[in-house]
């Protein structure tokens, strides 16, 4: 066998020893629905960062339609200015860049960019906010890195704390973006009611009367009764009728006349004999 021959042997060995196999039923139904959800999302921007003379980045345009890339930036972060869109995306290469490095990598800056094209600002404001919430993260998950590799006690409580109060805050955030969204007002809206038998049932805007027992609808004071009263009840044992007990007599006097004054009156004095 010539030297040739074993070489091509060589190269062909490895590539039937460890040739991979096909992926079982559940793993293709898998990549099927994978690929229907990359199918059914908008490609977000992408950048190519090099850095020119000076130490200025540039970014260059991955396809030949540079008026739709600009478009597409400017929609990511959800403006129609150019200026508000590159220093928005020069504030994510800041945040991504790692420590030491003069320039952020473009797999963490299009990561960024990713991020604030999921939360899909719709204006200026929401778009600062998304900014923000991706630097939260990011410094978030460098303090939990820092926490795991901790050696100490000491150094393992200020990163875990750290990593707590951002994480805090990224919450916040989603909530002040929510809050945004809605303006600044909370609907809550009620799709099932239940009346048992001998409750009753209050449709319209309904305010809690002064007096403590009653509720007012429509200007309307409304007595509760049944099951509705005791929702209202502080637990307090209520004095009510027992049908198990004899009722207590009541002098019957079915005629309408003035009734007596219940002031005690002055007693006359008896005359000293």
């Amino acid at each position: 066998m010539s030297r040739r021959e074993l070489d091509q042997e060589s190269e062909q060995a490895p590539a039937s020893k460890y040739q991979k196999r096909q992926p079982t039923k559940q793993e293709a139904a898998a990549i099927d629905k994978a690929v229907a959800y990359c199918r059914n999302r908008t490609q977000p921007l992408a950048y190519e960062i090099s850095r020119m003379e000076g130490g200025d980045i540039k970014i260059k345009i991955p396809h030949d339609n540079p008026g739709g890339f600009m478009a597409q930036e400017r929609a990511t972060f959800g403006t129609v200015s150019e200026e508000f869109a590159r220093r928005a995306s020069a504030d994510i290469g800041d945040i991504v860049r790692n420590h030491g490095e003069k320039l952020p990598s473009p797999n963490n800056m299009n990561a960024g960019i990713a991020a604030v094209a999921g939360i899909e600002p719709q204006n200026e404001h929401e778009a600062m906010l998304a900014v923000q919430m991706v630097g939260t993260h990011s410094v978030a998950m460098d303090m939990l890195s820092r926490a795991k590799q901790a050696n100490g006690t000491d150094h393992l409580e200020r990163y875990g704390t750290l990593a707590v109060k951002l994480l805090r805050t990224y919450t916040a955030q989603i909530e002040a973006l929510a809050k945004l969204r809605r303006g600044g007002e909370q609907k809550v809206r009620v799709k099932h009611v239940h009346v048992y038998q001998g409750g009753q049932a209050i449709v319209g805007n309904v305010t809690t009367g002064k007096g403590g027992g009653l509720l007012e609808n429509g200007n309307q004071p409304h007595a509760l009764t049944g099951p509705a009263a005791f929702a209202l009840s502080d637990g307090t044992a209520v004095l009510r009728e027992d049908p198990s007990r004899d009722p207590v007599p009541v002098a019957g006097r079915e005629r309408e006349g003035q009734v007596p004054d219940a002031r005690r009156r002055p007693r006359k004095r008896r005359a000293e004999g």
